[in-house]
């Protein structure tokens, strides 16, 4: 099975548990990314149990925030309450948890807000959705800020392998190199042999990145050089069209459907493993 690094286990990992997909849609996660809050869906199947598979969350990374969905029933958990109190007990400060369900009465509201967020004691929130997905987005968008699922990362970045290439013009020269890690307001690289060293805080247009087949044609000024092995470590504060930090919308999108593509797979890949493997050991 293959390993995820220290970097990928550590920061706010947020599980969105059995979502109605009709209500809250995949598509949201990508615009979650944007704003800083990695968060990923965790469906129940029939070969690894639900309880096994948040076991193995809390085994994998540093800090999750768990978002049940009330409204879904799942084999083997009669009732949910009973559920994520023995979470909490378990875990106790870890247990980072929330709950949604869809819009009810207001005496029903209050019951499960009582029973949720005062008999039990969740700490994330107990969340009424809408029958409307954009007005959902707007309100777990405004949960996620609440509870700080960006932990202390304000972007989130992708690891770049050697296919990621740059091109840009330093003193009417082509200048090539390869990307190390991108996000949607930095980027580092290391230039190929012979380059001779910038200026902090030089800017640099007409630079061109290669994202695995993703073009990025943009501005840059380096606000940041240290020396890791034997290779200079470059780090770029993207610059936008109108000479500001970050990236145009068009791009800004398009470095964020990049990282988000990379992490996701990546913690995804592992996961699905992960759980399989559980699964044959515990059905031994």
């Amino acid at each position: 099975m293959n390993k995820l690094t220290d970097e990928m286990t550590r920061g706010v990992k947020t599980f969105f548990v059995t979502p109605d997909s009709s209500l809250v849609s995949e598509d949201f996660l990508e615009d979650f990314f944007m704003n800083g809050y990695e968060t990923y869906f965790l469906d129940d199947d029939q070969n690894c149990k639900l309880e096994w598979k948040i076991d193995a969350l809390f085994e994998t990374f540093d800090q999750i925030i768990l978002f049940f969905n009330l409204n879904r029933k799942v084999q083997g958990i009669p009732r949910w309450s009973e559920f994520i109190a023995k979470l909490q007990t378990k875990y106790k400060e870890r247990a980072l948890i929330g709950v949604t369900y869809l819009k009810t009465s207001p005496e029903e509201a209050a019951k499960l807000q009582r029973l949720y967020l005062f008999d039990i004691g969740i700490v994330c929130g107990c969340i009424q959705l809408e029958y409307n997905r954009n007005k959902n987005y707007q309100i777990l968008n405004t949960v996620l800020m609440v509870n700080q699922a960006n932990g202390l990362r304000k972007n989130l970045r992708a690891i770049c392998g050697n296919n990621c290439k740059l091109d840009m013009v330093i003193d009417e020269k082509n200048v090539r190199g390869t990307l190390r890690d991108v996000s949607i307001s930095h980027f580092s690289c290391v230039f190929n042999p012979g380059m001779n060293q910038l200026s902090q805080w030089a800017k640099v247009d007409d630079i061109m990145m290669n994202l695995h087949g993703i073009i990025i044609k943009t501005s840059a000024v380096l606000c940041l050089q240290r020396k890791l092995g034997n290779e200079m470590i470059n780090v770029f504060v993207f610059r936008n069209s109108e000479g500001k930090d970050g990236l145009d919308p068009i791009l800004r999108a398009k470095v964020n459907k990049y990282v988000f593509t990379e992490i996701y797979e990546i913690i995804q890949d592992y996961l699905t493993k992960r759980f399989t493997a559980i699964s044959m050991e515990r059905r031994r």
